[in-house]
Order: structure tokens, then sequence, then C-alpha cells
């Protein structure tokens, strides 16, 4: 609910501040004297485009605040809803864009939208107002339905929800598809040449020194003979064993000589050893072209492999692993986007079934409101006018069915049907509006519900209706009241009001000003005696306007 809104230097409002309470709240005063504009600061509240002329002429901006409570429970996504009231602020700069606060926080002004957008209504003349969205008049029209509706209309858009996203991912998949099909071509191949070269760490990775080995064979072989002559029986074998006879002949006990003897024993043994190591080391080398050719090619193959997957082996084996991974994962979404089909097909068929239920659910629920509509259309001085929804059947599913909604109206006789924003004249919009709203009023979520001179045109039994229907709208459901801000300039409708400004327009250091007062008791009856159009301060104008509260009270009391 708004508890408070003040206005200052927005047009001839110079300052002015309604206190404002749940219930029907009218606002009255003389032809000019500014009480549209009350209407257009709402607007401007719930992110209104701002035209810099609306500033007062000398003012260096204009400002709209308002006290919201309880908070909207969006709004803790732009402040702290847990302290207190929510102020709302709109600022239009005589020069520059106009900024929005709240809790005196910057915000955009798509946040006054998002925050207030559900819970302030404003029926202008001449503005396309909530109730002319097509989305809005799907979501009033569901609510109508009934729960039964709702639960088709959520089951719905659970079902809705899983195919878009199953549809993204085929389009993903389809988009990529060519990509993903080379890649695959790419990945198996590298795996097939890594897998034929059948890599063996140990022996791939010293296939250099045997290339050494088998390329200098001959010089090795040479080299191990002259390395076995030396240390043979001819060479160093022969030298040793001369030592050990020349020491076996000293025949004393010598703690010395004996280590010496030992190392000198161990000497012939390990020339011995090493000798036949060499023979060995030799026999087994032979020149071999045959075998130098098939390692060479060999050494060529790892080394076009390492060029092309890693420096090392091991890196390429570690290539391998990660392109199988990459190939299993790539296979699995060429078998989803054909799978995914038939999980779609599936879907479109649930969805199909639901949207019909949703269809039929909408036409008779479309039936339902435009009698309601009509009876009240009738009450409010539109007798012929045909109030009716149209549900059409859309060729593809939205995130609500697959329906195109739409309230027309044919104001007279043999006018075709159109839309509200185009099919009446502002007062006869409003009171559509007004229509719509009171048969809606149990299922529309907007608390505070603001109508610029809805009796435009209208006058005497019909202004008593809009009067008693208004303050039924603001009544509610149980004890939830609405906020009902009406401006008008008919007695009869003002007489039903729980609370009643009058703005008024005088003439302050020489420049025109607006201001509003809130009246009570006699100060209302003269009000009301001066709407009536008699003199305000005769006793039968007087008497008439204590008549009209009276039957009011009467009529709001029933």
């Amino acid at each position: 609910m708004i508890e408070e809104l003040h206005i200052r230097a927005l047009g001839v409002l110079e300052d002015a501040s309604l206190q404002l309470a749940p219930g029907l709240t009218v606002v009255t005063g003389e032809t000019g004297a500014g009480k549209t504009m009350l209407v257009t600061a709402m607007q401007l509240l719930i992110g209104a485009r701002a035209d810099t002329d609306l500033v007062r002429a000398g003012a260096e901006e204009a400002v709209i605040e308002a006290v919201i409570d309880p908070v909207p429970a969006v709004a803790g996504d732009w402040v702290d809803a847990s302290s207190g009231p929510l102020i709302v602020s709109r600022e239009i700069p005589a020069n520059g864009r106009s900024r929005a606060r709240m809790n005196g926080r910057l915000v955009p002004i798509a946040a006054l939208q998002e925050v207030l957008g559900n819970v302030v209504d404003v029926h202008a003349q001449h503005e396309h107002v909530r109730l002319g969205r097509p989305e809005v008049q799907r979501d009033l029209l569901d609510r109508f339905a009934g729960e039964v509706h709702a639960r088709t209309l959520a089951q719905y858009r659970e079902v809705h929800e899983r195919w878009r996203q199953l549809c993204d991912r085929r389009a993903s998949l389809h988009d990529d598809g060519k990509a993903r099909a080379r890649d695959i071509d790419r990945l198996q191949f590298e795996v097939d040449e890594i897998d034929a070269a059948g890599i063996d760490l140990d022996v791939d990775g010293n296939i250099g020194v045997e290339i050494d080995r088998l390329a200098h064979a001959d010089a090795v072989e040479h080299a191990i003979a002259q390395v076995v002559a030396e240390l043979g029986s001819d060479g160093a074998g022969e030298v040793l064993g001369r030592a050990v006879d020349a020491v076996r002949r000293l025949d004393f006990d010598d703690e010395l000589l004996g280590e010496l003897r030992q190392r000198l024993d161990g000497l012939v043994a390990e020339v011995a050893e090493l000798s036949a190591d060499f023979r060995s080391y030799g026999d087994a080398i032979e020149a071999d072209p045959a075998r130098l050719e098939e390692l060479g090619e060999r050494q060529r193959t790892v080394a076009d492999l390492r060029r092309k997957y890693g420096d090392e082996l091991a890196d390429v084996l570690a290539y391998r692993e990660d392109a199988q991974v990459r190939l299993e994962e790539l296979e699995r979404e060429q078998h989803d986007e054909t799978s995914i089909d038939s999980q779609i097909a599936e879907l479109e068929a649930e969805l199909g079934q639901l949207a019909e239920t949703l269809h039929h659910g909408r036409v008779a629920a479309g039936e339902r409101l435009a009698d309601v509509v009509g009876t009240h259309l009738a009450d409010l001085g539109m007798p012929h006018a045909a109030f009716s929804v149209d549900v059409e059947e859309a060729s593809s599913f939205g995130a609500h069915g697959a329906d195109r909604i739409a309230f027309l109206l044919a104001p007279n006789p043999g006018e075709p049907a159109r839309d509200l924003a185009s099919a009446a004249s502002g007062g006869e919009r409003s009171r559509v509006s007004l229509a719509v709203e009171v048969a809606l009023a149990d299922v529309d979520g907007a608390q505070v519900l603001v109508f610029d001179e809805v009796d435009a045109g209208i006058g005497g039994v019909t202004a008593t209706k809009v009067g008693e229907k208004l303050a039924q709208l603001a009544r509610g459901r149980g004890a939830a009241r609405r906020q009902v801000l009406c401006v008008t300039h008919l007695a009869q409708l003002a007489a039903f009001a729980d609370v009643h400004h009058v703005v008024e327009k005088g003439v302050a250091a020489g420049r025109t000003v607006t201001t509003s007062r809130r009246v009570e008791d006699d100060a209302r009856v003269g009000e009301l005696s001066r709407m009536l159009g008699g003199d305000p301060e005769a006793a039968e104008s007087w008497e008439h306007a204590r008549a009209l509260l009276d039957h009011a009270h009467a009529r709001r009391a029933s």
C-alpha cells in the first residue's frame, strides 16, 4: 500500500502531499486545478517516460516520492527489504536525465516497473494501460479460469521448459555437427596412428644407442679384439701373472704384505672378468645393414610422433589417452543428436495435449468473464457495449501455451470488436477497465488502482453505479483491502470515498500554485455541494450533498 504521496514542482503542483489509506480515495477540484498531475505522478513512479516539460517553470527538478508498506517482495533485489517501509522517488531535472531511488539508493528506472509494476495499476485516459498488454490479459484470464486450469498451466510450463532445453541442445549439436564430424575423424586417426606404432618406452627410448652400436660395428669389433689381446695372456694378463708369482715367493708373515697380495689377486680376477665381458660384448655386435635400416625407420616413426604429439614419448602416450576421452565424448554427442529428436517428439506430443486443455479452459473462462464484464458495463452506462475475449490457437508452443489472448470491445452495436487500447474513448476505456477490474477483483494481484476520470461522459444513476463499483473494488476480498485512487468531477461518485482530497489552484507571490487538502465532515459536504453545480452555501445544495453521502453510506453498508 502507498501510505503517503509527496509531489514537488510537477506542472502546476508546487508542493502537495497526500496521506493515503486502504479503501477508496477520491481527488476532486476545479477543472484545470491539476488533478490529473496526481495520476501523472503515479505513472512516473512505476517507470513511465519522463518529459522535462513536466518540471514546473523556474524549478531545478520535479520530485515524486511515495512511502510503500508493506514492502513488495521483489524490492529485496535492490534494497534491504527488512528495514521498514520502502521509500521510492523519481527525480526529473529540468535539464538532464531522470533518476530513480529506493531508500535513497540510485536504481535503474526499470527497477521501478519491476518492483511496483505488479502492485500499482494506473488507468489513465490517454495512455496505454497495463490491462491493455497481452501478457497481462493472458495472466488475468488464467487466474480467472480457476485452480484446475492453474495446475494444468504449471504442468505445461514444466514440460515446456524441458522441451525448450532439449531444443536448444539439439540446435547446438546441429550447429556443431560438421565440426564434430571433422574432430571425430581427426581424433580417430590420431589414436589409430599412435596405437599402430606400438610404443615401448624402454625399447624406443634407447633406440638411438642401438643404432650407434650397429653404425660402428666394424670399429667396435676391431677395438674389442685389441682390448681382449691387451688384457689376455700376452698383455696385461702375463704381466700380472709374473707379479703374482713374485709375491708368492716371499714366504714370511707380514700383515701389510698379505693385504697387498689380496688386492693383487683381486686385480688379476677383475682383469680376467673384464676381458671376458669385452669378448661377450664384441661377440654380440655384428654388422647388420638390414637391422640398421629397420632401426632407422623406427627412429623416424618415433620422431614423427613426438613432433606431432609431444616432446617425450610419455607425452605422446598421454596425448593418446586425452584424445580417446574426447573422441568418446564426441561420439556420445553424435548419438545424443539422434536420441534427442525422439525425446523432443515425445515432449511435443505431451505439450500438444496440455496446450489443447489450456485452450479449452481459456475459451470457457473467456466466455464467463465476458458475461460478468458485460453486466458491469451495463451498470456503468455502456449497455450496448460488447466485451469479449478472443482465444486464438497459435502455430507454436510458447512459455504459457499455444494461445494468443486478446480482450476486445465493440462499444456500439454494429461496430467490430477491437483491442481495448483502440476500441474506446478515454472515459469508455477507463470504465471498461473498471468493469474488468471488478470482475477480476479476486484474481488480480494489483493492490493500488488509479483511475483518471473514470466517470467522463456519465452522470446521474450511472455515476452512482461507478461509485459503488469503485467502493466494491476497494473493499477487495476478506480483510485484504485495496487502495483505489480516483480523480473525479462527479459528486455522486465522490460520495462513496473513504478519503476525500481536494486540489485547489491559487496565486502566491504572483504565480499560480496548486495545493491539496483532505476534507472531512462539513468541509466534505461543502465540496460535494460545489460539485453538484449549485450554490455551495445554499441549504438546498448542502441537503442534497448530505443525502448523497447518506445514500452512499447505506449502499456501501449493504
